[in-house]
């Protein structure tokens, strides 16, 4: 009795460490993947001089939404590919497998097709702190005059990108990092959460959040650090590194 009180007085001791030193894994390893979508994203904007992104779609100059999910843009760079055309939610439902776009923190999700698939695990900032006005992130922005293949494809019409240029920090730029939707943004009614959500950041590590920024580095930061409505917080997700207060 006295040999298995001292187990279970051990175990008690351990167990915790255990699981800190699990979650520390899994944030490094999220750190890792995230690292590789910051050279990605370096290589498609060394190739093509812009950024790129989901479409974020304006009819009469109002928001309208983002078009697509996901950042199958990089797939090219990461060793796969990227179909415009095809529903952007395919990749991340890999039969089970693992992928870059999959933060090790968060659990596996079924497939549409039953079997176990790699949940999206990261977001792209798309909008900035104007996710309803655009322009601030690195997301490209259409305004809208119709949709292509018959109303399932990509929305047509004038295309306006963020080029090089127009970042005028990018070690001080937010780009991509932990989160459930197609964008990250801090003035989102929904813009922080504890588990994947839409449009969010998500502390997916004991309350941080991991981000990669335009110059590929990655931080992590406690919860309410990335989106406080304060100027030095603020102007590092616009791309011409100012907070701009009339958006918040």
């Amino acid at each position: 009795l006295v040999v298995i009180a001292i187990l279970a007085i051990l175990a008690a001791l351990l167990l915790p460490a255990l699981a800190r030193g699990k979650a520390a894994a899994k944030s490094a390893a999220c750190k890792g993947n995230l690292r590789q979508l910051g050279i990605a994203l370096s290589a498609y904007v060394g190739d093509y001089d812009k950024y790129p992104g989901n479409a974020a779609m304006y009819s009469g100059g109002n928001f309208q939404g983002i078009w697509a999910t996901g950042m199958n843009w990089l797939n090219p760079y990461l060793g796969g590919r990227y179909d415009p055309d095809e529903l952007n939610s395919r990749y991340f439902f890999n039969a089970g497998e693992r992928t870059v776009f999959s933060c090790p923190a968060l659990p596996p999700l079924t497939g549409p097709m039953g079997g176990e698939g790699s949940r999206l695990g990261y977001s792209y900032n798309e909008l900035g702190t104007g996710w309803k006005t655009g322009g601030l992130g690195l997301g490209f922005t259409v305004t809208v005059t119709g949709y292509a293949n018959g109303g399932w494809g990509p929305p047509l019409g004038p295309r306006r990108y963020v080029q090089v240029g127009d970042v005028m920090k990018p070690s001080d730029m937010i780009a991509m990092g932990d989160g459930g939707g197609s964008q990250l943004a801090p003035n989102n009614p929904s813009a922080i959460v504890d588990r994947g959500h839409a449009n969010a950041v998500t502390l997916s590590h004991s309350g941080n959040a991991n981000i990669v920024f335009a110059d590929g580095h990655v931080e992590q930061g406690r919860g309410q650090e990335w989106i406080e409505a304060s100027d030095y917080r603020r102007k590092r997700w616009n791309n011409d590194n100012r907070p701009h207060p009339e958006t918040w």
